[in-house]
C-alpha cells in the first residue's frame, strides 16, 4: 500500500484556493464538497473485452461532438454494446438509444430507441419501465 502526503487546508475547511492549490498529477482523484476534500482511487484500466456493455447518460449540455466521439472510442475498443441515455427535465421519463457493434463496418448500427420500457436480451436480459426510474 502507498502513502500519500497532502498538504493541509489553510483554515478548518478547505478552500477553492487550497484546491486549487493541489499538484495536478496527485496519484488519486480528488473533489473538493462542502469544504471537505474528498480522496478516490483512480481506477484501474478495465480490459475492453470484459465490458459488455456501456451506458452513457448524457445531459441537455452535452456537446454533439461529443456525442460523435464517445460512441467511436467504444466502437475501436471493440464494445459490442452501447446505449446512450437522453435525459429531458420536461419528459416523463428519459429515451435510450441501444446500439451494437457491426463486425462489417467496425460502427454501431442503432438497435432500438426505448422511452417507457425497455425490455432486452442483450447483453442481458432485462425489463425496465423507465418511467418507474425516472419518478425515483
Amino acid at each position: 500500500m502507498h502513502s500519500l502526503t497532502l498538504p493541509l487546508p489553510s483554515g478548518d475547511t478547505w478552500t477553492r484556493a487550497d484546491y486549487e492549490a493541489l499538484p495536478e498529477d496527485l496519484p488519486v482523484r480528488v473533489s473538493l464538497i462542502h469544504g471537505e476534500l474528498v480522496v478516490i482511487p483512480r481506477p484501474r484500466p478495465i480490459p475492453a473485452d470484459l465490458v459488455a456493455l456501456v451506458v452513457e447518460v448524457v445531459s441537455p449540455s452535452t456537446k454533439r461532438k461529443d456525442r460523435r466521439i464517445q460512441p467511436t472510442s467504444y466502437a475501436d475498443a471493440r464494445i459490442r454494446h452501447y446505449w446512450r441515455v437522453e435525459t429531458d427535465q420536461t419528459a416523463p421519463a428519459f429515451a435510450i438509444y441501444a446500439y451494437e457493434l457491426d463486425d462489417a463496418t467496425g460502427g454501431y448500427v442503432a438497435t432500438g430507441v426505448h422511452h417507457d420500457r425497455i425490455i432486452a436480451a442483450l447483453p442481458l436480459p432485462l425489463d425496465i419501465e423507465l418511467k418507474a426510474v425516472r419518478e425515483r
